[in-house]
């Protein structure tokens, strides 16, 4: 429910915005390739340590230079078994918002940099045939990557992510992006 009360705030203040200044929403989906790191102190979860996850995000740019993007993602359950005959199956999670800044390149512009600071919660779950847990943080993301604009409605992204989970066993999430956007 927080989620998609998240979501509906971000795009109604997107939706005030437009008649203030000119905003171009979009909304997109990404391909997440995560690699995590259990805190040190943490209990031993036997979590898989590489994740394969889809993101959807509806964001806005404001100005030529600078957008806002909320995203949830969520990733396939992985599984790791261990010579007892044990099997953990495991799962990340995790919705947000991002600020972005971008640095049009070329004549055209239609290369631009992109960085980003952000802030999102991240869950992990796992389970075994006996037991399950989860477990909840704050992550704390900088992000940076490229966007090639094929035309005004279109764009594909690559990106790269460092998360830092606070409060969680969920310690640190690299992340590669790769997605496509659609401008309104």
């Amino acid at each position: 429910m927080k989620k998609v009360l998240l979501l509906a705030g971000v795009m109604s203040a997107m939706a005030f915005s437009a008649q203030a200044i000119e905003i171009k929403p979009y909304v997109g989906l990404d391909y997440n390739y995560s690699s995590i790191d259990v805190a040190k102190n943490s209990k031993n979860w036997g979590v898989e340590d590489d994740y394969n996850s889809a993101s959807i995000v509806a964001g806005a740019k404001m100005h030529k230079n600078f957008g806002l993007e909320a995203f949830y993602q969520r990733s396939l359950n992985e599984s790791r078994s261990f010579q007892d005959t044990t099997k953990v199956t495991s799962r990340i999670s995790g919705y947000g918002l991002d600020a972005l800044g971008y640095l049009p390149l070329g004549c055209e512009q239609k290369v631009e940099l992109i960085g980003g600071l952000g802030i999102g919660e991240y869950e992990l779950k796992a389970r075994t045939y006996a037991d399950s847990k989860k477990d909840y943080g704050i992550g704390y993301r900088m992000s940076a990557g490229a966007q090639y604009n094929i035309n005004d409605k279109i764009a594909i992204r690559g990106m790269f992510r460092h998360v830092i989970v606070e409060h969680s066993d969920l310690d640190i999430i690299n992340e590669y992006s790769a997605g496509i956007r659609y401008s309104f």
